[in-house]
């Protein structure tokens, strides 16, 4: 750090975490909009090689850079840069369940298939979002206080 005290340090991993936690709750309420909003418009996702092209690089970069993230939130004790990395695997997940849902509606027709394929990633998001709120609630910076005193 930048020879920051105890108190500082916690109040700063404390707002890291409340970020990475309202960042999750935000993914669940677009994913449950976008889902909600395609199933009431009944209309199919677009097709597009550009796009198909970027959520095809996504596949392939997200692990690793999941990886390399946890890997040193790990070694840094940095449970926000190790929600980051659980946020990119999020990301891979909705760039898998895109190609499955835009796949399945090119060639088979199923217009609701990307939507319900969204659907079924709202329950991990919430509850990576729950968990990331959960530890967030739980630093305490005044700890960091009393600590420093004693």
């Amino acid at each position: 750090m930048d020879g920051a005290d105890k108190r500082t340090v916690l109040h700063r991993k404390k707002v890291a975490l409340y970020v990475v936690a309202c960042a999750f709750w935000i993914v669940v309420a677009a994913i449950l909009y976008e889902a909600v909003s395609a199933f009431i418009s009944q209309k199919a996702p677009g097709f597009n090689w550009w796009g198909i092209a970027i959520l095809g690089a996504s596949l392939v970069a997200n692990p690793f850079l999941a990886w390399g993230k946890y890997r040193y939130g790990k070694r840094l004790d940095a449970p926000a840069l190790k929600y980051d990395a659980k946020d990119t695997m999020i990301c891979q997940y909705q760039t898998i369940v895109v190609l499955a849902g835009i796949g399945l509606t090119q060639w088979m027709g199923w217009w609701w298939a990307d939507p319900v394929a969204a659907l079924l990633i709202v329950p991990y998001v919430a509850w990576e979002a729950f968990e990331a709120t959960k530890d967030a609630r739980s630093v305490d910076p005044d700890e960091g206080e009393a600590t420093a005193e004693a």
